[in-house]
């Protein structure tokens, strides 16, 4: 995949703040996994599941996905994004709110119990326009990861 991919997941972590006297709060991504497939019909199937630990008092997490993009070789297009589902570890479904924000569509997770603790969410989406076709061949560039979490990304060192 190119790093001047035209296409990037972005990813946003950032704090539902519980109150705003927050100065001994973080919060660090411990693990992030992402299964990607595409589908016949070009569609891109995600599944992420993000583990946060939380230290301080919060509500959730954000996830920003960009969904318009321009690049510089003067290829403009839309991404269709639908999330299908956001639940825990066990499977429980947890309350998301959707919203757009500039290029971005931001979703808002509502995480039960998000203080001085670690939890797991798992996020379905499907996303349409995501391939690019060419004559000679076609492409997938997607950063899965991104670039503009806000928190740690990884737990302190001892």
């Amino acid at each position: 995949m190119s790093p001047r991919s035209p296409l990037l997941l972005a990813l946003a972590g950032a704090a539902l703040a519980a109150s705003p006297a927050a100065a001994q709060r973080s919060l660090a991504i411990e693990r992030f996994e992402a299964q990607i497939r595409v589908e016949r019909d070009g569609a891109i199937q995600v599944t992420e599941t993000i583990t946060a630990r939380f230290t301080g008092s919060w509500n959730g997490i954000y996830r920003t996905i960009p969904v318009k993009y321009r690049t510089a070789q003067g290829f403009n297009w839309t991404l269709g994004l639908a999330l299908e589902s956001a639940t825990d570890a066990s499977g429980q479904p947890l309350r998301t709110e959707a919203a757009r924000e500039r290029h971005y569509v931001k979703y808002k997770i509502w995480i039960p119990g998000a203080q001085d603790a670690t939890r797991t969410i798992v996020l379905r989406y499907r996303a349409t326009n995501g391939l690019r076709f060419f004559e000679d061949h076609d492409e997938l560039y997607w950063n899965v990861t991104g670039d503009e979490w806000t928190c740690r990304s990884r737990p302190p060192r001892p």
